[in-house]
């Protein structure tokens, strides 16, 4: 047989190994910015099924400092956490908050310099520090720094930024393997068996930018490629004006990456777009709309058949409740009659929509702990095979 006329497919992987335990693919990540994720703590994490959490780089430069952490004995301990957490570098911090604002800093060729609105401090981000910050606070999975830009940019300002972004990138791989492959390889004698399958040593990222340009986009991600990484993760922002998902520049970066890649789709989170983009090849999310859509009493529940059957793309699996709406005053049933989570075993729409009016702080962390329990639903049911 000529194998050429049948070529191998090579599937996302199903894992993810990293020294705080191995990441069931496709997951999501809830972001834990500042080191807690908002309202709920991590044993609360654990009971919802999250198995890993995302920090933001950038933000804890700032507050309380990554030496803190780091004399803490890292984040893990910092904030009594033990699952993997993966860092953002902070890139998306140059997007908004001084391509934005460009009183708040300047983007240079070789770094970022923030300033401090209240203070005046700067605080200077660059490939360099941003590798440095990330093993201070021990995270698993580190990402390079990168150079964000709006799809709706000049295309100049799109080419500079994917420059920028290879550049950075490389610098960051070198200081990565100057200061951690000699650590793992330290560590290279026989192990006893429990620890054989550990990673030694964290996992590096990067981040492919291009804008709204399918050509600049699998530009960069094949530079970034030749470079050679651990995994990749889309850049910039996801949504058209419109809000719908750039699928086009998603396919455009997954297709220009080598099969078989984790592909980490950074900051897409609403749940029909994570069905969406996991249908072309990527297996980690993250974002801030399920705790901060909680936070607001907006909740998810799954319409019947689901999540029991694997969501497609064009599936209309779910729909949300505003628990401050009057029809749930006197409604005393769960906020989803198959949700597992501790807020629907126990509780019912019209004393979650009580707290709220009262504005008790528990109303925040049980709708939390739901809309978290409703994304590790999905992502479970993603991981279903579809039927043939």
């Amino acid at each position: 047989m000529n194998t050429t006329d049948h070529p191998e497919v090579v599937l996302p992987p199903t894992v993810l190994p990293t020294r705080h335990g191995d990441l069931a693919l496709p997951c999501f990540l809830p972001d834990a910015t500042r080191a807690t994720v908002r309202a709920i703590d991590s044993t609360d994490l654990r009971t919802v099924g999250i198995d890993g959490i995302v920090v933001n780089t950038f933000h804890l430069m700032r507050t309380p400092g990554t030496r803190l952490v780091k004399l803490a004995g890292g984040i893990h301990r910092f904030m009594g956490w033990d699952g993997p957490v993966v860092s953002d570098s902070g890139g998306f911090q140059v997007y908004s908050l001084i391509r934005q604002n460009p009183a708040a800093g300047v983007i240079r060729p070789h770094e970022v310099i923030f300033k401090e609105p209240t203070t005046g401090e700067k605080v200077v981000l660059s490939p360099d520090r941003c590798i440095q910050a990330q093993l201070q606070l021990g995270s698993d999975v580190l990402f390079c720094l990168d150079d964000c830009t709006d799809a709706g940019d000049l295309d100049t300002e799109q080419v500079l930024s994917v420059e920028r972004t290879i550049r950075w990138a490389s610098r960051c791989k070198q200081t990565f393997d100057k200061l951690v492959i000699p650590r793992a390889a330290r560590r290279s004698a026989p192990l006893p068996d429990k620890e054989k399958e550990t990673p030694v040593r964290p996992l590096l990222f990067a981040v492919v930018q291009g804008g709204g340009s399918a050509t600049l986009r699998a530009e960069c991600a094949r530079a970034l490629a030749q470079i050679g990484f651990d995994g990749f993760g889309y850049g910039g922002w996801p949504l058209t004006p419109e809000g719908a998902l750039r699928t086009d520049m998603l396919s455009a970066v997954a297709e220009a990456l080598p099969p078989g890649t984790p592909l980490h789709a950074l900051g897409i989170g609403r749940p029909d777009h994570v069905v969406r983009a996991h249908a072309l090849g990527y297996t980690i999310f993250d974002c801030t709309l399920p705790t901060r859509d909680a936070r607001h009493g907006r909740l998810y529940r799954y319409r019947p058949g689901f999540p029991a059957t694997r969501p497609r793309p064009d599936d209309d699996f779910f729909d949300t409740h505003y628990i401050l709406d009057q029809k749930h005053a006197n409604d005393f049933g769960p906020i989803d009659e198959g949700c597992d989570c501790p807020t629907c075993s126990r509780y019912s729409r019209a004393y979650l929509r009580h707290l709220f009016k009262v504005e008790d702080a528990s109303a925040w962390r049980l709708a939390t702990l739901h809309n978290l329990r409703f994304y590790a639903r999905l992502l479970n049911a993603l991981r279903i095979p579809h039927a043939a």
